[in-house]
């Protein structure tokens, strides 16, 4: 009965240090800032614009188009691409888990979406393709007059679905293996959803990706505010 009792309080004394050695690992954040040692930004002629923080442990950029919230809207679903590359230098390549990444929507009560699931999205997309077909059919049987002008926006509908569908499926983050300690791809996420409702027409947001101890954060804005487009022609004056 002594040996369980010893046994037990030794159980215990165990337990109760890993708690506290866990409970001392506090995760550090890391924010992108203009001007802070190891942030930079550029914006190509494109307009393409990139965010970059590294660390001796990574290096991690965000790149977005400048016109990515309109683009949003012209979608056959309302989504917002970003792109994220990072590079490993100390820090294990398997502390990636992009369904741990989220997007803050500051304007609409600072709501949080992680990056959609490629594979319900196409799947979603398919049976939405199914539906328009369908839609187009019965309008084309009420309006026979306009079969030329309903058959021509269902095949633009249709072919703007494809590319959805080939961007979620061969794109983004969560389908890539990292390579020489690299990895990069797209992230879509949700751009309306019941929370979020109807995009301002500049909205402010915050990606939060977690690295192991680390969690690096980007504030950005879209479409670019002034500040952003004074870093792009500081290099040319």
């Amino acid at each position: 009965m002594l040996h369980l009792r010893k046994f037990a309080a030794g159980a215990m004394f165990l337990f109760v240090a890993l708690v506290a050695g866990a409970a001392t690992r506090q995760t550090q954040v890391l924010r992108w800032s203009e001007g802070q040692a190891g942030c930079a930004f550029q914006a190509g002629d494109d307009g393409t614009y990139r965010y970059a923080l590294a660390t001796d442990d990574f290096a991690i950029t965000l790149a977005m188009d400048a016109q990515e919230l309109e683009k949003s809207r012209r979608r056959v679903e309302p989504i917002l691409g970003l792109f994220l590359s990072i590079r490993f230098l100390k820090q294990n390549p398997a502390q990636l888990a992009p369904d741990k990444i989220t997007l803050e929507f500051v304007k609409h009560f600072r709501e949080k979406e992680v990056p959609l699931d490629s594979g319900e999205l196409v799947a979603r997309l398919q049976a939405r393709g199914g539906k328009d077909e369908q839609t187009a059919a019965r309008e084309i049987h009420k309006h026979p007059e306009k079969k030329d002008e309903i058959e021509a926006a269902l095949k633009a509908r249709q072919r703007d679905t494809l590319q959805m569908i080939e961007w979620a499926r061969t794109k983004t983050l969560e389908r890539m293996s990292p390579q020489d300690n690299q990895v990069a791809g797209w992230l879509l996420f949700a751009a309306k959803t019941r929370w979020i409702g109807e995009l301002n027409p500049q909205e402010e947001f915050r990606l939060r990706v977690p690295l192991g101890d680390f969690v690096v954060e980007f504030p950005f804005t879209l479409p670019p505010s002034q500040g952003d487009i004074r870093l792009r022609e500081r290099p040319e004056n």
